[in-house]
């Protein structure tokens, strides 16, 4: 039976994300894309989604050593045509290169009143609801999709050969955020599972032999994730990876892992699409109908009597609970302790006890 998982302790979340950044310009990378990509695994933590925060820096660490992330390489917009802008990233930081696409459909959706922007040459960008929030900051609404290396089989296949392909949409003057794996779960949530010894739902993976498995290092070992909704996941990722070729990326079964050869940048690609609600109706008609839906949503409960959940409000519910601090389990703190011996950079102290149980969201 897996061990019960150990508790994560509590760290000031601005102490870390300036921890960070020091470690990702003492491993390389300029000051100013060292605080882009704190900021944005900061977004993470602070939302209780740790696969997707801190516990990426020693990855980060490893590639920029290595040279699959190259430290000194600015992304470059080789295609504008106003309303369409195509990146290539020249291998940065993943967190790097999406700003910079963030940043070109949002002008031109400011300008046009609507604006993509497509995305080559890319590496891990972390959460993908982190660049849909940053439009829906600057008064857009705001889509942004990844794709990844193939760990996701078709619907009765064991064999993998499509990422989990994230997709979020973020709508601006409220928390709304969708960020969600194409996958039934997202491939860190897995891998988090196993290094703290516990199961996982049936339904997220199987074995290599092609068994439904909730034992998560069977799933990695030669197994797959499989599809949310099983051919609905599937078709959404299928899909993303073809965006993904429009702006001449690798797709998902050719690209490099991760957590594969630390020497190669992955070449994903990305996707941004910005739109102006001013230019398409009058935006506090907007606002209000997007309230009345949201408030339909809140006035249904769910079959154990739960408030029903709008996108977004479970993960900003944890951003409140936690206010200025972040969580990090013991499995991610060691890693990071490691970083902070091997850099001389001194991590955080805890700002109090251990916790009494996980802040991660579903």
């Amino acid at each position: 039976m897996p061990a019960a998982p150990a508790c994560a302790q509590a760290f000031d979340a601005a102490a870390v994300e300036a921890w960070a950044r020091a470690v990702l310009r003492r491993s390389g990378l300029r000051d100013d894309d060292a605080g882009v990509v704190a900021r944005s695994l900061l977004f993470a933590d602070r939302r209780g989604v740790h696969t997707h925060g801190v516990a990426r820096i020693p990855l980060y660490v490893l590639r920029l050593a290595r040279g699959g992330i190259v430290a000194a390489a600015r992304p470059e917009v080789v295609v504008s045509t106003g309303a369409l802008t195509v990146v290539d990233g020249r291998g940065a930081a993943g967190a790097v290169t999406a700003t910079l696409g963030v940043q070109q459909a949002a002008a031109g959706a400011q300008r046009h009143g609507a604006a993509v922007t497509l995305v080559r040459e890319g590496n891990d960008f972390g959460a993908a609801g982190y660049y849909a929030s940053l439009l829906a900051d600057a008064g857009l609404v705001g889509l942004a999709a990844c794709n990844t290396d193939a760990v996701m089989g078709a619907p009765g296949s064991a064999t993998p050969v499509l990422g989990t392909n994230p997709l979020a949409v973020a709508v601006p003057g409220t928390s709304l955020l969708l960020d969600m794996a194409t996958s039934a779960a997202a491939h860190g949530k897995i891998a988090h599972a196993a290094a703290e010894g516990r199961a996982v739902p049936e339904g997220w993976g199987l074995d290599a032999a092609g068994r439904p498995t909730t034992d998560p290092g069977r799933i990695l070992d030669g197994g797959v994730l499989q599809p949310a909704a099983g051919a609905k996941g599937f078709g959404l990722a299928f899909m993303i990876d073809v965006l993904a070729a429009l702006a001449g990326a690798h797709t998902s079964p050719f690209i490099t892992s991760v957590d594969g050869d630390p020497a190669r940048p992955q070449d994903l690609g990305m996707v941004f699409l910005a739109i102006s609600t001013a230019w398409s109706t009058e935006p506090s008609a907007f606002q209000a109908s997007v309230a009345n839906l949201v408030g339909a949503v809140h006035a249904t409960a769910t079959a154990g009597g739960q408030p029903a959940m709008v996108p977004g409000e479970p993960e900003d519910a944890c951003r409140a609970r936690l206010g200025p601090r972040i969580r990090l389990p013991a499995p991610t703190l060691a890693e990071l302790l490691e970083v902070a011996r091997q850099t001389t950079l001194p991590f955080p102290a805890a700002d109090s006890a251990p916790g009494d149980g996980e802040e991660e969201v579903p």
